[in-house]
């Protein structure tokens, strides 16, 4: 008979397995209007888009619980599922410059009002203010807020966002984590640490790579890697002016690979007339390279 002391432990490996074990990873059935999914958005700046034309899009289709008119990559998600024929309800709660551990501490009951079908939960952009790649605190907020979620709805489905490497951090913050290193440094610190939230929690989805389709549209020269020292000719700009959220192309490249990761669809379906590329501002030809950036990273998974 194993000592007391040992019984514990393994008690608590096994809640942790079958926790896992029951944990409901598969595709997301279709939303319909009979059933339409019910979706929050939790996170920052990095999904309410900072500036125009992103961050007051369509924001009247949304429901913005903090009450600020955001409409962000929210409302994008919200058009690009309209053009697909989803019924979706599409809400945001989400506070600029504020990491996961203060949703939990400061909006939790706003998150677990309703019974939501999806929540997509996105940390700060160094996973720690103070501490730039310390992910001990988003770790622990990130299954503090997967266990409210599923205490209100079982059955929901919780994903991580993964964020973006930094061109501000990279190039102009001397002294810094990434300063000096590369985008693929910061994104392999980033990834690691969403990998390492989703493992630790309960049940987690999965995590959507934002941040990977991000360095990916760097990597095949679609978008220009160091917008500090010029815009290569055919490139795009992947950030805004302060080099560190995303611009207008790069926001609905984010929206782009929620929407293919949630829906199961690939992201190239919508075609070069997107509607919401083209109420971005963009042209045919940057609808498409997004649409093809965000379908090469989710078929690479």
């Amino acid at each position: 008979m194993l000592p007391a002391r040992a019984v514990f432990p393994l008690l608590a490996l096994l809640v942790a397995a079958t926790a896992q074990a029951a944990c409901d990873r598969s595709p997301l059935p279709r939303a319909t209007p009979q059933a339409p999914h019910r979706i929050l958005f939790v996170g920052n700046s990095f999904l309410y888009g900072h500036i125009p034309p992103v961050l007051r899009y369509n924001a009247a289709r949304v429901t913005d619980l903090n009450g600020m008119g955001y409409g962000g990559v929210p409302a994008l998600f919200k058009q690009l599922a309209d053009d697909a024929g989803l019924s979706v309800e599409v809400s945001s709660e989400l506070v600029g410059g504020q990491t996961l551990q203060f949703h939990f501490s400061s909006k939790r009951a706003l998150i677990t009002s309703r019974p939501w079908d999806v929540v997509v939960l996105q940390e700060y952009s160094t996973l720690n203010p103070q501490r730039p790649g310390d992910a001990t605190a988003f770790i622990a907020a990130a299954a503090q807020l997967e266990a409210a979620v599923h205490g209100v709805n079982p059955a929901a489905r919780v994903y991580l966002l993964e964020t973006w490497a930094r061109a501000d951090q990279v190039y102009r913050t001397p002294g810094g984590r990434w300063h000096g290193k590369s985008l693929e440094a910061m994104q392999a610190d980033l990834r690691a640490a969403y990998v390492q939230a989703m493992a630790r929690a309960a049940c987690i989805a999965a995590v959507v790579p934002v941040g990977d389709a991000a360095l990916r549209a760097v990597q095949e020269g679609v978008a220009d890697r160091n917008p500090y020292d010029g815009i290569d000719a055919g490139k795009f700009n992947l950030w805004g002016e302060d080099g560190y959220h995303l611009g207008a192309w790069g926001s609905y490249l984010e929206a782009l690979v929620l929407f293919g990761h949630l829906s199961g669809l690939d992201p190239a379906s919508l075609g070069p007339a997107s509607r919401a590329g083209r109420e971005l501002g963009l042209s045919a030809a940057q609808i498409e390279a997004a649409q093809t950036i965000a379908s090469r990273q989710l078929r690479s998974r």
